[in-house]
């Protein structure tokens, strides 16, 4: 390998990794703990069963590899994924219980990134923080609702 082929290919590991690092979050990765951005999922995820008015079921947080827009990944940057289930309201609440969450959403300066009301008691809200958490509620089946929680990319100390 020649010196010019050298420096061609560290140019290009050097490109790909910066791609990677602003294609995560689009800005740089900020350092957190796994730990600390669990406890940042957990608690969006309690406060919407608080607006829903019952309690997470089957909480399950998982962090994976973030993937930049060429499929590059690192080990040490990262994503956590909370997946929840909250018992269902009262009979006939489900689309008030989510006008609820969607109206603190909106109080709090969320961008809502859904919105639909998919049958007669059924429907889908998902909002982004300011902070990069993509949140998500939706009506389950057979009752009750799953909500999904993603945090942005994050870089383990």
């Amino acid at each position: 390998m020649t010196i010019r082929s050298k420096v061609r290919s560290a140019a290009l590991v050097l490109a790909a990794s910066t791609l990677f690092l602003s294609s995560c979050s689009g800005d740089d990765v900020q350092t957190k703990s796994e730990n600390d951005v669990n406890a940042q999922v957990q608690k969006h995820a309690e406060t919407i069963a608080s607006l829903v008015g019952n309690p997470l079921v089957n909480p399950s947080l998982s962090a994976r590899r973030c993937t930049g827009r060429g499929d590059e990944s690192s080990d040490k940057i990262f994503t956590v994924q909370g997946a929840y289930n909250v018992d269902p309201p009262q009979k006939d609440q489900h689309l008030a219980s989510l006008a609820r969450v969607k109206a603190d959403w909106v109080a709090k300066g969320y961008t809502i990134t859904d919105d639909r009301t998919v049958g007669t008691d059924d429907g889908v809200v998902a909002a982004k923080t300011p902070d990069g958490y993509d949140l998500d509620i939706e009506r389950a089946i057979p009752d009750g609702f799953a909500v999904l929680i993603h945090s942005p990319c994050f870089e383990r100390p």
